[in-house]
């Protein structure tokens, strides 16, 4: 199967830190990836040059055969949640997506036909034209995602889409992202809820310090660290020395 996200000898330091050191990356389109790692261990470094926030030192990306300078090409082609979000709360929900629809050139019917199927999609009808300062967090994620797929990605990279909601707020995020996996989306995961991934990932990399310690099936790192009869969470803690 063809590979919709492709790294190579990536690498990225921040003075004599090296956060990402020599990774590689290989994502099949529609997998459902899930990318672990302690915190320091470059997982946000390494979202952030996938996405084409950040340019790595050394390597080579590319989403879908297209490199990272055609920006506008993977513009149209990824949807991010990135660590920090940053809101309009000021703006209603329906000016918040009408922003971002404007960004990617969606006008007239589509605009208003996207935007209404994406807050239906995340629960947010009721409150369409409430401002976004009296969302509660997990409302703020749910209208996060919506922002994501603003322009219908075929890659979605997410970063702790889930942090510090509650398990209600949890299962929602995760159930929606279970329905665009299904859908065709190639979902990139960074959390570090192992439950979350283990529930939802169906091959998984563990990163520590900057390098990639292994990669697979859920059953596959079982065999790989020879842990066989052990959770996902004793293997991560395991190889990650925690």
């Amino acid at each position: 199967m063809q590979d919709i996200i492709s790294a190579e000898n990536l690498s990225k330091s921040y003075g004599a830190t090296k956060a990402v050191d020599k990774l590689h990356l290989h994502i099949q389109k529609g997998e459902f990836f899930g990318f672990l790692g302690p915190n320091g261990a470059g997982k946000t470094t390494t979202i952030r040059m996938l996405t084409g926030i950040l340019k790595p030192d050394h390597g080579k990306i590319l989403i879908d055969n297209y490199s990272l300078e055609d920006k506008l090409k993977i513009a149209n082609l990824i949807g991010v949640i990135p660590e920090s979000r940053g809101f309009y709360e000021w703006m209603t929900a329906v000016e918040y997506l009408g922003f971002f629809a404007d960004l990617y050139k969606i006008a007239g019917k589509e605009k208003e036909e996207r935007i209404a199927s994406l807050l239906l999609e995340v629960d947010l009808t009721k409150r369409k034209n409430s401002r976004i300062a009296t969302y509660s967090r997990g409302m703020k994620q749910r209208l996060g995602l919506a922002r994501a797929l603003i322009n219908n990605p075929q890659v979605l990279f997410l970063d702790e889409p889930t942090l510090g909601l509650d398990p209600q707020g949890q299962e929602d995020i995760q159930q929606l992202l279970k329905k665009l996996n299904t859908g065709g989306v190639t979902i990139f995961l960074s959390s570090h809820l192992l439950n979350e991934v283990s529930n939802l990932c169906s091959r998984i990399g563990i990163i520590n310090n900057g390098q990639m310690v292994i990669e697979g099936t859920i059953d596959e790192i079982r065999q790989k660290s020879k842990m066989q009869n052990k959770t996902l969470t004793e293997i991560f803690l395991h190889l990650t020395g925690k």
